[in-house]
């Protein structure tokens, strides 16, 4: 199976990486994809391979932005979606997808202190679940995608969501 063929993943930070590196995963262990951040780049920038190496899409933070705001893009460069983060909320985060033309086609919406996320369509119908495992040294997250939902964009999100939520916080090395 490829990987854009499975309802359920597990996505690991890679530990004692020089750049931050995501190892896509099925429920078995079985290796995916990967999503690695660039080492030199004006704003947060990660490229999308799946099991052979082939890149299959990118994500690229915008700098200059008054929310964070990641445009998620095909393999070919072009937009598939922009996912935006609301700014203030309370309790928890809100996010929501454009797609090309502006138009709002997800939400996602959790608690950032459990970690759990709950992405929707326009309408208000579950397409995924996102949630971090407590019991890990690394960040690592179950995604249990739900019916025939875009696979590529809820796993982009997952990784966006990721970046957000830790630009708040310090990473250990600089504690």
């Amino acid at each position: 199976m490829g990987l854009f063929d499975h309802s359920k993943y597990v996505m690991d930070q890679k530990l004692l990486s020089i750049r931050d590196t995501y190892i896509i995963r099925d429920p078995e262990g079985n290796e995916l994809g990967r999503i690695e951040k660039k080492l030199l780049s004006i704003g947060p920038k990660y490229t999308f391979h799946d099991h052979s190496g082939a890149e299959v899409g990118r994500i690229e933070g915008k700098v200059l932005a008054l929310r964070p705001t990641y445009r998620i893009l095909g393999p070919n460069g072009n937009l598939i979606a922009t996912l935006k983060k609301k700014l203030l909320t309370f309790p928890g985060s809100h996010y929501w997808f454009e797609n090309p033309e502006g138009r709002e086609i997800m939400r996602a919406k959790g608690d950032f202190l459990a970690h759990e996320y709950q992405v929707t369509d326009r309408a208000g119908n579950t397409l995924a679940h996102i949630s971090k495992k407590w019991l890990s040294i690394r960040d690592s997250y179950g995604i249990d995608i739900i019916g025939e939902a875009d696979r590529y964009l809820i796993l982009a999100a997952a990784v966006c969501i990721d970046a957000i939520e830790h630009e708040k916080r310090p990473h250990p090395e600089q504690q």
